[in-house]
């Protein structure tokens, strides 16, 4: 099904569950929970456009660019971090999770690098692995990382800068279950890791936490 009914949508949508019975369905590739379309983002998180032709519009003038790349597909998935630009506007914006656990987009003026969470790594030989990322980039790489690790990649270079471990004392962005979107403290990472939000200290699966610092 190339849409989907507005009812089904993922709680961490900022959209009313009144509105048009049908929305664009992003292509696969991304976490539906912490991404959305593209085009529902520059129509009714941005409001930049008023209906779906003006969307398509925007897109065919080649005036987005997502973490520097231009996209022109409204049905692209757009996930937590990924940086936005919009070339008519000046403007560019980093997509987060509020804390009511909603999809933000937050502006921000540099652009040249984003955090990115591991969720593969596949040794090959001599000390090299081959490191996947939530967005779907993939990195031949010597550093010292894991799966649920987060990186920092330079975005016009192309490689990773800088590796966030998954550990005791890191900052981390709760993107899944009771308590998305709030922020954190990992204060213990062995079988199960407890993670100190707000002063409480509770028990959040690894594939619910990104650190980002």
């Amino acid at each position: 099904m190339s849409h989907l009914k507005r009812i089904s949508i993922e709680r961490s949508w900022p959209l009313p569950r009144k509105g048009t019975k049908y929305l664009l369905k992003a292509h696969p590739g991304k976490k539906a929970e912490i991404s959305m379309p593209l085009g529902i983002m520059i129509r009714d998180v941005l409001k930049l456009a008023g209906t779906r032709k003006e969307v398509k519009s925007m897109l065919h003038s080649r005036e987005i660019s997502i973490d520097g790349k231009i996209i022109t597909e409204e049905k692209f998935p757009v996930g937590i971090f990924d940086i936005m630009s919009i070339k008519k506007l000046g403007k560019n914006f980093i997509v987060t999770l509020n804390e009511s656990g909603k999809i933000s987009l937050d502006e921000i003026s540099e652009t040249h690098q984003k955090i990115c969470k591991v969720i593969g790594k596949k040794v090959l030989k001599k000390g090299i692995s081959q490191i996947n990322c939530i967005d779907g980039r993939n990195f031949i790489s010597k550093e010292k990382l894991g799966i649920n690790d987060s990186v920092i990649i330079d975005l016009k270079e192309s490689r990773i800068s800088k590796v966030l471990p998954l550990k005791a004392g890191a900052e981390t962005l709760i993107t899944g279950g009771e308590h998305i979107g709030e922020k954190g403290k990992i204060i213990e990472k062995n079988e199960k890791i407890k993670v100190q939000i707000k002063g409480k200290n509770f028990e959040i699966h690894a594939k619910n936490i990104y650190v980002i610092k």
